[in-house]
């Protein structure tokens, strides 16, 4: 090709459209799973040994993201989870379980997942004051993943001059939907020193089957099995003050992530029944985005906002702007009974 020559504006469109798509192929956070900035705000889809492991009886889970709004090519991802606990053994060992929705949807061939999982584990509970636990945790999870290439080009359709939409595809797809089994488990460890000092630690291995995903008939192509090592510490420093320090590692085939950073959480010296506490924090991903966060917690209610800073190549067209991303929990404690009769007032 000569330096002079001259190319449709249509091959310039196309051209960017492939140095995008390159660009989201060799990001890190390209791995085939989903993913959330406020990681150990998700813990489902983080480790199944993280189910029940709280201090309640329910707990709810709702996250959402919005990426890279600033590009064409738009990601947005919802999930959702409920767990609770099953019972408490004489030994205060216990068992749960929960329920996992998430919804993915990217790009101009919508390509969604979707999956549906259970998730169970076995709490063992450890030291005279109950102070350490060890969780054990297993997730079966439904996976749906479906396209439309109604709004996609292909390279035959290029006549010379310019993209034809009248020329058939020669792309032969045995289907644009699949589903299959996934399987994953994991284990973590907490210690609890007091309400507001405690530290979980955990290791997960998810797709355990390696189930096979492919749109084409070719029974080799698998899921590879995902592996995070994650931990999570708040450490009382002051009446008023927590310190939140907070990792996660993910490798998935060639694909990996690291991330870290920590919050403080400011308790409100509120003067009604009830705890308020203020949450702001600094995080980042290694050589690619980093974000703040800021949220509230109301009693047993936290509320969570972040949003990231896009730092690799793709800044030229995402002009630094990464996503928006939401959180919310809320923990429910069952009343214990009254052991006295007491006498009931009327209004």
């Amino acid at each position: 090709m000569s330096r002079g020559t001259k190319y449709p504006k249509s091959f310039s469109s196309m051209a960017a459209v492939m140095m995008l798509c390159l660009s989201l192929w060799n990001l890190h956070l390209s791995a085939q799973d989903i993913h959330f900035s406020q990681f150990n705000f998700s813990p489902l889809n983080q480790n199944p040994a993280n189910t029940n492991l709280f201090n309640g009886d329910f707990r709810f889970v709702g996250n959402y993201k919005n990426q890279w709004p600033t590009v064409p090519v738009k990601f947005n991802t919802f999930s959702a989870s409920v767990e609770m606990n099953f019972v408490t053994l004489n030994n205060n060992d216990r068992v749960g379980g929960g329920l996992l929705f998430y919804f993915d949807r990217a790009g101009d061939s919508r390509f969604t997942s979707l999956n549906t999982a259970l998730s169970l584990s076995y709490i063992l509970t450890l030291g005279k004051n109950s102070q350490h636990s060890l969780s054990y945790g297993i997730q079966f999870g439904l996976v749906n993943r479906s396209f439309s290439y109604d709004k996609l080009n292909f390279d035959n359709q290029w006549n010379g001059d310019s993209f034809d939409p009248n020329i058939a595809i020669d792309e032969n797809f045995s289907n644009t939907k699949i589903n299959f089994f996934d399987l994953g488990s994991g284990i973590a460890y907490r210690w609890d020193k007091s309400e507001r000092t405690h530290i979980t630690i955990g290791f997960s291995v998810m797709h355990l089957n390696q189930p096979r995903q492919t749109f084409y008939n070719d029974h080799t192509v698998k899921l590879d099995p995902r592996f995070t090592v994650h931990a999570r510490a708040q450490v009382k420093i002051s009446d008023r003050f927590d310190l939140v320090p907070e990792f996660m590692f993910q490798r998935q085939d060639v694909k990996q992530e690291f991330l870290l950073g920590t919050h403080v959480k400011y308790h409100l010296p509120v003067k009604i029944p009830h705890t308020v506490a203020l949450n702001l924090g600094v995080y980042g991903r290694i050589v690619d985005a980093g974000w703040l966060m800021a949220g509230v917690d109301f009693d047993n209610l936290q509320f969570n906002m972040s949003y990231d800073v896009n730092l690799t190549k793709l800044k030229v067209a995402s002009r630094y702007n990464g996503g928006f991303e939401m959180s919310v929990i809320y923990m429910i404690a069952k009343v214990k009974k009254i052991s006295k009769p007491v006498c009931p007032s009327f209004l």
